[in-house]
């Protein structure tokens, strides 16, 4: 069955290749939602001026108003990552957040992005909610549950909220942050599924990664790797995963091989396929600037896992990209849209510095097993210029 199409006019017309929601299931997957108008108009009464309250309060309008679409709602998401262009607007964000949110508890994260493809964005957010209550998923701050899988956001701070100091102190108090996460959910370590690490600093990445080793035992799930601002000035890294009871089935192709000791390119619980960050790099091969082409590969790696888990090929539900220049857009662009057929799925695209120096683009994915007949909130394609 072909995937199903809810049409809406009270969301921004598209600038490239993605719709704002899917749902699989109960569970609603919410791509890129800026502060901003159908029209493109970003939320603020003075011409010429950034005004971050006003876009944050359109932002969560809109996300409000997709959820609704899709049969959910603000109460029912479960996980809330925010990126924010200016660090001096975290202040802001946190303040109309926590009015928003006052009485739900997703998993939340906010990281820096150094702006956005809409020039003067200053924020922008994606989710993931259910369809209905689920049980017991509002067990802590930083946490919520949906189908089984539970969502939670480490950060690297003791009891008192505050930051430990040091790399390594920091990069300790993040794991058991996680740990503590995962046992308030009954979970532990093997369970974890996917991990997204954001670093404030890339350099850290070598101890990050041998610290994660020792966690999972050797065993690491699919992970991501980006480095960005982090909500707060002394943070050194930020951790997001999502478990599930029972963990889930490492999957690895030619393109994406498992390799002993690092993560896995793919994790495949249940129904659901976690694919780690892909990049369209090769050992041994120079690809310079061809944004294009490294996109096309990145794709190519995602499709491969796909197919190695026994999926169909039109399973992705949604795309986190990561840019690591805004020049390279329009090229990227490009080549994900030759590897993604309408209707898009939900994406969002930021800019990052990723681990691989020669890396232009990175791409993470989710793909479900009914993926193909997921069903896409998008505008129509009347509105789209």
């Amino acid at each position: 069955m072909p995937k199903q199409i809810v049409y809406t006019d009270r969301l921004m017309r598209p600038i490239a290749h993605f719709s704002h929601a899917a749902r699989v299931g109960e569970v609603v997957h919410v791509g890129a939602t800026a502060g901003v108008f159908p029209d493109l108009r970003l939320a603020g009464d003075s011409v010429g001026r950034v005004d971050m309250a006003a876009q944050t309060r359109r932002m969560f309008d809109n996300l409000d108003t997709a959820l609704a679409l899709m049969g959910s709602s603000l109460a029912e998401v479960v996980r809330l990552k925010t990126y924010v262009a200016d660090p001096r607007d975290m202040a802001v964000y946190a303040r109309i957040y926590a009015e928003r949110f006052a009485s739900i508890r997703p998993a939340h994260t906010v990281v820096g992005s150094w702006s956005f493809p809409l020039p003067q964005a200053a924020v922008e957010l994606d989710a993931v909610a259910v369809g209905s209550r689920v049980a017991g998923a509002r067990e802590s701050a930083h946490a919520g549950a949906a189908e089984g899988f539970q969502y939670a956001t480490a950060l690297p701070v003791g009891r008192d909220g505050a930051a430990a100091s040091g790399r390594e102190e920091q990069i300790a108090a993040a794991l058991r942050d996680l740990a503590a996460r995962l046992a308030t959910a009954g979970l532990c370590a093997r369970d974890v599924c996917n991990l997204h690490v954001t670093l404030a600093d890339m350099r850290d990445f070598p101890d990050v990664e041998s610290r994660l080793a020792t966690f999972f035992g050797g065993r690491l799930p699919s992970c991501t790797f980006v480095e960005a601002p982090l909500e707060r000035a002394e943070f050194r890294l930020s951790l997001e995963s999502i478990a599930l009871r029972g963990g889930g089935r490492p999957i690895g192709c030619k393109a994406a091989p498992l390799r002993d000791g690092g993560p896995a390119p793919a994790v495949l619980a249940g129904d659901t396929l976690f694919l780690g960050g892909q990049t369209g790099t090769t050992e041994g091969v120079n690809h310079g600037d061809d944004v294009d082409t490294q996109t096309r590969m990145a794709r190519d790696r995602l499709d491969a896992l796909v197919a190695a888990a026994g999926f169909a090929a039109d399973s992705i539900v949604r795309t986190n990209n990561v840019l690591t220049d805004w020049r390279h857009y329009a090229r990227f662009n490009a080549g994900y849209g030759s590897r993604m057929k309408e209707p898009y799925v939900p994406r969002a695209t930021v800019l990052g510095r990723l681990v691989d120096p020669g890396a232009n683009v990175q791409i993470e994915a989710i793909a479900h097993r009914a993926g193909a007949d997921a069903t896409i909130l998008q505008v129509p394609p009347t509105a789209v210029r």
